[in-house]
């Protein structure tokens, strides 16, 4: 069995803050041109607002996510997460099994920010995303999160996991 799914942008946040933070920049850099004395300060604070500018395209913009569910040998089932840019090779950059799935919540405003204890990776192709979902995940490396942003299929099948994991530690 193999499912694959390619979450789709769905807000525009990050093209926002990056036109706006390099609508800041041209401005710092054309009144460092009027500024005759010290103009460098300007074109030094244009520079600085590049650095987000560069940051959350290279994140938020260029990178893209494959989801994908793969059956293994053994019968047990691996989520993956690839990323890749445009045409590059695609990178693997999470595998987990199905079995190590404790908890799959939506995202909501009070588990939005990641929990103090535990480690967040975030595969979500959205900057501050409104809709997601948190998987809490439980194996030898120890306890983390993950922000997704899966279809009704994967919704299901990871609500499943957590609930197979939720009535085994129950027993």
């Amino acid at each position: 069995m193999i499912y694959e799914y390619r979450p789709p942008r769905g807000n525009g946040k990050a093209r926002l803050a990056t036109a706006l933070l390099l609508l800041a920049a041209l401005i710092a850099f054309a009144g460092s041109a009027l500024v005759p004395l010290y103009p460098f300060i300007l074109q030094c604070v244009g520079l600085c607002l590049l650095i987000p500018v560069i940051q959350i395209t290279a994140r938020y913009l260029v990178v893209q996510y494959l989801y994908r569910l793969r059956e293994r040998e053994d019968g047990t089932v691996d989520f993956e997460v690839f990323s890749y840019r445009g045409g590059a090779r695609m990178q693997l950059v999470c595998r987990v099994a199905l079995s190590e799935i404790t908890a799959a919540k939506p995202l909501t405003d009070a588990n939005r920010a990641a929990p103090k204890d535990k480690r967040r990776y975030t595969y979500h192709p959205d900057m501050r995303p409104d809709v997601g979902m948190v998987l809490s995940i439980a194996n030898y490396d120890g306890s983390c999160e993950i922000l997704l942003a899966p279809d009704a299929y994967l919704t299901e099948i990871f609500e499943d996991a957590a609930e197979k994991a939720d009535t085994g530690a129950e027993k």
